[in-house]
């Protein structure tokens, strides 16, 4: 099976609602985004975990899930998912990075982490993390 003819089955799923993109790396960002919107999401966006605290507080009650990159300058993944917490905030957060997991969720024990994506991946692993994260909500 092709990649166009992948893509195309994962479009064929219905649109599952707004997602956040939290992810310093521009490129990286924008691959996400696409892929995200190509799966049938509407997706919003932010460069940092700063920005991410201050679009959960704006549309919080919208957000059907969080992709959030462990590892950013100034505030990180963990400083988000804190703050997240103090607040009150019950998002399905999907933690993203080119760490290994099995390190990441050890790191990340305690914390309501809805699921991993190792970096780089592939459209059909954001489908299958991304659905099951909101699913478990």
């Amino acid at each position: 099976m092709t990649a166009e003819a992948v893509s195309h089955t994962y479009c064929m799923q219905p649109t599952s609602g707004l997602v956040l993109v939290v992810e310093d790396e521009d490129p990286v960002r924008r691959y996400t985004v696409g892929l995200l919107v190509e799966l049938g999401f509407t997706v919003v966006q932010a460069a940092d975990g700063a920005q991410a605290i201050e679009i959960v507080r704006e549309r919080g009650g919208e957000l059907r899930a969080m992709l959030l990159d462990h590892s950013m300058p100034g505030m990180s993944g963990e400083d988000v998912l804190a703050a997240l917490e103090r607040d009150g905030v019950k998002i399905p957060v999907v933690l993203t990075s080119g760490h290994d997991e099995a390190a990441l969720r050890r790191r990340f024990d305690g914390y309501p982490v809805a699921g991993f994506l190792q970096k780089p991946f592939r459209i059909e692993t954001l489908d299958e993390t991304v659905r099951q994260a909101i699913d478990q909500s």
